[in-house]
């Protein structure tokens, strides 16, 4: 029978090995260390109750818009093993024609041929012969197939239905695994569950899962006891039973059994996790289990799309947000060919995580919506105004570059009565053209 109602580790009567004094200290950012301080940096910037985040998902999104603009580089670690999950879909939706001017838009040529970054990239156009509607579906399409139906839907016209839409950046997996070792005990329907909150929250409902004994278990838990919470590491394997580096990591922060968790050791709980990196590699690396079953709730959430921006405005670089540039371009006609800057618009995440007796599933997608940047259209020119002290100078710059002729200007000596060039009409008297429009 089921000892404790809600999620809890339940010691057994075997006395538990003494755990070391916890670390207090960060860990270093280092190449290795990066996307473990990025994830989590996504993790405590989006909280909700009730829904998951795919966080390494949305780091892969933004990565391959960071490889197409050459841009923000420096903030992804170098080696990409993480980057090259096999389950991934990537996938770039170009604009044809901008809306506004109809000028046509095309990917650049030279990232196209870039097979270093583009390879296994799917590219496809958004038609002006389609609409919003249209492109949503193609869209929705390739994210539904690449999450086994899981997220079906990733954007909606309105998303696109804006005419400084550019381009969607698209990322998308499905991940399937079993646990090492499978509940195998009775799962309880209706056993209560406290969540977070205080002492007069109203308990939830849950299915809880456990082990019927500690051999079915392994021989006892990967428990890592924390500062603020005790962590359980629950080895997986591939669908076809081969290890892997990925573990169910459970969390339960300090509090008492049948009472909710406090918000605040959730949050303490968190940090503890991302801090000590370095505890947690060695105490994975060791494998040493203790005497201790876990009991934790069977779990289902579907996310629907999630606007992403904010977060994601907090944790990427600026420049990857607000300047991506060589990436797509558009035909000035006359100016021919020539780079289309781009913003960051929108991000639209969903996600899909079941967790249950035997092991998991999990999806995510993310797309990033570019816009065209203010005045990306028609580049406004800087303008260097000699209208205070400039110095001018003739020079030849061949093979022996010299000074011909050099004048520094100072004073409206031979400024003012300076004559035009030779059949120039297009002068006008500044003075006048003031006293003409206060006239007016």
């Amino acid at each position: 029978m089921l000892t404790g109602p809600t999620f809890a580790l339940v010691q057994t009567s075997m006395s538990a090995p003494a755990t070391k004094k916890p670390r207090t200290d960060e860990m270093p950012l280092t190449q290795d260390t990066m996307l473990w301080h990025a994830t989590h940096d996504f993790c405590a910037d989006w909280k909700a109750k009730n829904d998951a985040l795919g966080a390494r998902n949305v780091m892969a999104a933004f990565f391959l818009l960071a490889q197409c603009a050459s841009n923000s580089l420096e903030f992804f670690p170098d080696k990409k093993d993480w980057f090259s999950y096999v389950g991934r879909f990537l996938a770039l939706y170009v604009r044809d024609v901008d809306t506004e001017t109809d000028n046509e838009l095309r990917l650049n040529p030279t990232l196209e041929a870039n097979m270093d970054v583009l390879d296994g990239v799917t590219i496809r156009t958004l038609a002006s012969s389609g609409n919003p509607t249209s492109w949503a579906e193609m869209i929705n399409d390739d994210c539904s197939d690449a999450t086994q139906k899981k997220i079906t839907e990733i954007v909606g016209p309105a998303d696109l239905d804006d005419p400084r839409v550019q381009m969607v950046v698209l990322a998308a997996e499905f991940i399937k695994g079993k646990w090492l070792d499978p509940f195998s005990g009775i799962t309880y329907k209706g056993t209560p569950f406290y969540g977070t909150g205080d002492a007069s929250t109203t308990p939830g409902e849950c299915c809880m899962m456990q082990y019927e004994g500690i051999n079915d278990a392994g021989g006892g838990l990967l428990l890592w006891e924390g500062k603020s919470c005790q962590v359980v590491f629950l080895p997986t394997l591939t669908m076809d039973d081969k290890p892997t580096t990925t573990y169910g990591v459970v969390v339960l922060p300090h509090g008492q059994v049948d009472t909710p968790t406090d918000p605040e050791q959730m949050d303490a709980a968190a940090k503890e996790i991302k801090d000590r990196l370095e505890d947690l590699q060695n105490f994975v690396r060791l494998k040493e289990r203790k005497c201790a079953l876990l009991q934790m709730p069977r779990m289902k959430r579907a996310m629907a799309p999630v606007d992403l921006t904010r977060t994601c405005a907090n944790i990427m670089p600026e420049p990857l947000m607000q300047q991506i540039t060589g990436v797509v371009e558009v035909d000035h006609k006359a100016k021919g060919w020539t780079d289309s800057p781009m913003r960051v618009g929108k991000v639209s995440h969903a996600t899909y995580l079941e967790v249950h007796e035997t092991g998991f599933e999990a999806a995510a997608a993310t797309a990033v919506v570019c816009f065209r940047s203010l005045g990306a259209v028609e580049e406004q020119p800087h303008i260097v105004r000699c209208n205070r002290g400039y110095l001018f100078y003739l020079m030849d710059m061949g093979p022996q570059p010299h000074v011909l002729y050099y004048a520094r200007v100072e004073t409206d000596e031979g400024l003012k009565d300076a004559p035009a060039a030779p059949d120039f009409k297009n002068e006008k008297d500044l003075n006048a053209k003031a006293e003409e429009d206060e006239e007016e």
